[in-house]
């Protein structure tokens, strides 16, 4: 393909498609925003962001709202200058600070499901670390000056003209730790989807998971299963953006600028990467389950409806209790306990006078029924306290991830 001159119109086309979709990002990013800060505020619907991967997405969230607002300034300034070097500055370290909070989602589940850390005392330290970690990486690059004006391709990047130095910045403050932020997430989700299809496997041989086959962690992670896969969407999508970005951003230093259409097609599609970014966290957080049945839990309580009654279900205490109670009697009749309590009169002492009338056969009977549901009903207890300790464990395990 012969040589291209990278013309004005070119260069127009380029920068509008970084803008405008920059701006339609970081306008979703805000809506999805409000709607989680509505579900987070009223007491009915908040339980269900209450999860560590969800939280940490939020911040994802605003961070991206931020980056897709400096990416439409830094598409729309045509010129060298203070805010051309500001904005790219804000660019990379909401950039890099979201794709390491990206990572330590995928890094929280796995050391959740298969080391059995706690979820909620590691977070703060993602959150902290990923912030100093972002400020190491951009504040000395922009201290040196290297962000503002790129003569390769006539908009806001980076500013050094010598090709040797300007791949050194890049790769250094940018490339090397996307690129191992990447590969972290691969890792992290394959070994837990193995660690789930190697449990399911095993379960599936045995034909039923319990206690004492399996640690409770496994049995937990085995049961959320379908919730796991639904997190390791963020981090995955961040990982398929991230590996583009990287190669149409060493496209344009490493070939010395435009000079045909392959190289401009790989400039559209990375002006449409870093303007699109946004776009594709925002409907991955707006479509994920736990927001959406927030979402549905606000809007009954507004209107003064139980939102399991509305929907023809009972309430989910109910449903844990009902269930509960069936678990525990079938368990104690299968355990020899009998169906029917008879009594062989017989055998009991009648009262003085020697007659026994049908009260007092009547209450021989439930005296007998009384004994033997003492012997049933502490066992019935022993056993509804062990259901329940294993519902909270299983709530408890559902917040860490």
């Amino acid at each position: 393909m012969g040589n291209l001159t990278f013309t004005s119109d070119m260069e127009t086309m380029s920068n509008l498609s970084w803008s405008v979709t920059s701006a339609v990002g970081s306008g979703l990013c805000f809506l999805v925003l409000l709607v989680i800060g509505a579900v987070w505020l009223h007491p009915t619907s908040r339980p269900y962001l209450d999860r560590v991967s969800f939280r940490i997405v939020t911040i994802v969230v605003f961070a991206n709202m931020i980056f897709a607002i400096s990416s439409a300034v830094g598409g729309s300034v045509t010129h060298p200058g203070f805010l051309c070097g500001f904005s790219i500055f804000v660019l990379q370290f909401t950039l890099q600070f979201s794709s390491f909070l990206l990572f330590c989602i995928a890094l929280n589940l796995q050391l959740v499901v298969l080391y059995h850390f706690n979820g909620q005392r590691m977070e703060k330290f993602y959150v902290i670390v990923s912030f100093v970690m972002s400020a190491f990486l951009v504040v000395p690059a922009y201290a040196a000056n290297q962000y503002g004006w790129d003569p390769l391709e006539r908009d806001c990047w980076y500013k050094n003209d010598n090709k040797i130095q300007r791949l050194a910045w890049q790769i250094s403050t940018q490339v090397a730790w996307t690129a191992v932020t990447a590969l972290g997430e691969i890792v992290a989700s394959v070994s837990v989807i193995l660690f789930l299809l190697r449990h399911q496997a095993r379960t599936k041989r045995v034909f039923v998971s319990t206690p004492t086959s399996s640690a409770p962690q496994v049995i937990h992670a085995n049961s959320y299963r379908r919730i796991i896969l639904r997190i390791f969407l963020y981090p995955l999508a961040s990982c398929f953006v991230n590996l583009l970005s990287i190669f149409t951003v060493l496209h344009s230093t490493i070939s010395d600028g435009i000079h045909n259409q392959a190289d401009y097609n790989i400039l559209l599609l990375s002006d449409f990467l870093y303007g699109g970014r946004a776009i594709v966290y925002a409907f991955l957080v707006a479509s994920d389950p736990a927001l959406v049945r927030g979402v549905k839990a606000l809007y009954h309580a507004l209107r003064g409806n139980d939102p399991d009654l509305s929907t023809g279900k009972s309430s989910t205490l109910d449903g844990v209790v009902v269930r509960i109670e069936l678990t525990t009697i079938r368990d104690c009749l299968e355990d020899g306990q009998p169906q029917e309590m008879e009594v062989d009169t017989s055998k009991t002492k009648p009262p003085s006078g020697g007659v026994i009338s049908e009260s007092s056969s009547s209450s021989f009977a439930f005296e007998r029924e009384d004994r033997n549901n003492s012997r049933v009903l502490p066992t019935l207890d022993v056993r509804r306290q062990e259901e329940t300790r294993r519902q909270e464990e299983a709530a408890a395990f559902n917040r860490q991830l």
